[in-house]
């Protein structure tokens, strides 16, 4: 995720945890359902935990009608991922130890409404979960509610990923409003609102499989769902709950739908590993509510449309940088760069045009101390569309890259059982860490790694011991870091622990 997290797992289960994933692909089978089923990070987390990824407070009630003719006009099929051959969809995002799920599913919803509403599917804004989170009324541990944060964006607004980069994804902890953009000096300019909220099945007679079709004909839309125990363990096929009680309320966003396989497809928060690549196929016929209560953004129109295309948010560059803005005007363009967080231009660069919708200058990352610096692409026309893009210049190999971790209320002398949490703090002079993984062995051979991205200096990482078989293993932290065309890598103590479950 841009400015999130991504949690990876390649474990090998205790026997207790394949049975139960056997178990269920078993009743799958007996109950008639097309979908697979395996672990996931999330299925490994604790009950408490779980509960906590399901943030969403309003949950659906009632169901959709299918019973209408299908409209003439509408397609038999639709996928923003694909549409007309265009990707429309920013990359999936992952809520990681907050029970942000709303946040998340109303972020990746309206950045892909905004590309689609401009018609510039290169657009891609990046706007920021915490923010929105934070300001709204959100807590990790409590979630909060999609009529809530729809309300705020046309209220008050968003401000864009820059302004405001993700931490509670990967810390676990509530920021205050103002600790989320306590580093960006220009707020208000960088603030964004929607013109309006739709509620495409919002109403009796509205409540159709017709009327959402409808919806997502002009963008993809939120929506919320209950979670069953199955759900968790979701790998890909066609989702049909079919076994395990109800775990919670959670939001996601509805990006298409497949007459011929009767499907909605649906993007979820859990990151690029959960399901098909993030994203589930939903069952017509499965009774999670997926499609019943829906939000849909109005963006409001603006003459001009730039965006900074080359670096991605949060790249490392280094030497001679080719800068990429894409944009929707005829004229040449200027690329700010400034210090990360403020409105003071450290310099301008011309941009010049190399075809209908793209413009390139140059960047001399030389010229700049090694840090954290934006870029904004800017034209003469106040009412253009331009986000700043984040990026870290390193030219020099970082110094004092360290890592070190604690056990959470927790003696690592001793046997270990359950889920075992660590402070984790990595540390580089002038810029942080792409990733920080923590890698278990066993006997000199990786078992599991999970990579966290998104590096503050103090994060929370957690682990499920009963995924692994009793016995010693060896826990350590990895963090990597781009610098001048290689990969830096530092590894922590090793902490020598056994698992005893």
């Amino acid at each position: 995720m841009l400015g999130g997290v991504i949690l990876v797992f390649f474990a090998v289960a205790a026997n207790a945890e394949v049975q139960n994933v056997n178990n269920l692909n078993r009743i799958i089978r007996q109950k008639g359902a097309h979908w697979q089923a395996k672990e996931s990070w999330v299925s490994r987390l604790s009950h408490d935990q779980i509960h906590r990824m399901l943030g969403s407070n309003e949950r659906p009630t009632g169901s959709l009608s299918y019973s209408h003719t299908q409209t003439a006009h509408l397609a038999g099929s639709l996928d923003w991922r694909n549409r007309n051959g265009v990707n429309w969809l920013g990359p999936v995002l992952n809520q990681g130890n907050c029970g942000s799920c709303v946040a998340y599913s109303t972020v990746g919803t309206l950045e892909a409404q905004w590309s689609i509403s401009s018609g510039m599917p290169w657009l891609h804004p990046t706007f920021s979960p915490d923010q929105l989170f934070a300001c709204g009324g959100g807590g990790c541990d409590m979630g909060w509610m999609p009529s809530s944060a729809a309300n705020f964006l046309k209220r008050k607004g968003i401000v864009d990923l820059a302004c405001a980069p993700s931490t509670m994804s990967s810390t676990g902890q509530d920021v205050s409003c103002g600790e989320t953009t306590q580093n960006c000096s220009n707020v208000a300019s960088r603030t964004y609102k929607i013109s309006g909220v739709d509620r495409p099945t919002d109403g009796l007679f509205k409540r159709s499989a017709d009327s959402l079709k409808a919806a997502l004909a002009k963008g993809p839309v939120v929506t919320t769902m209950t979670v069953y125990t199955d759900f968790l363990m979701y790998s890909s096929g066609v989702y049909r709950h079919v076994s395990g009680s109800a775990e919670g309320g959670h939001a996601v966003s509805i990006v298409g739908y497949d007459d011929a396989s009767r499907v909605w497809i649906v993007r979820n928060s859990w990151g690029p590993e959960w399901g098909e690549k993030g994203f589930v196929r939903v069952s017509y016929d499965d009774d999670s509510g997926v499609g019943v209560s829906t939000w849909q953004f109005e963006i409001p129109h603006h003459n001009e449309y730039l965006t900074i295309a080359s670096p991605a948010e949060n790249d490392y560059i280094s030497g001679n940088y080719s800068m990429h803005v894409g944009d929707s005007t005829q004229d040449n363009l200027n690329i700010e760069i400034r210090q990360a967080g403020t409105s003071k231009a450290l310099m301008n660069l011309s941009c010049a045009k190399e075809g209908a919708s793209d413009c390139v200058s140059v960047l001399d990352t030389r010229t700049l101390a090694d840090g954290h610096y934006e870029a904004v692409a800017k034209s003469g026309s106040a009412q253009s569309f331009s986000l700043a893009r984040s990026f870290y210049v390193v030219n020099q190999e970082p110094k004092n890259l360290s890592i070190q971790f604690t056990g959470v209320d927790v003696d690592l002398t001793k046997p270990l059982e359950g889920r075992v949490e660590f402070n984790v703090y990595p540390h580089s002079d002038s810029v942080p860490f792409h990733g920080v993984a923590m890698v278990i062995s066993q006997n000199g051979k990786v078992i599991t790694t999970r990579t966290t991205e998104g590096v503050v200096p103090s994060m929370k990482v957690g682990f499920r011991t009963n995924t692994l078989p009793n016995g010693a293993y060896d826990i350590f932290f990895r963090g990597d870091l781009p610098a001048n065309g290689k990969v830096l890598t530092v590894d922590s103590p090793v902490a020598h622990v056994t698992f005893q479950n």
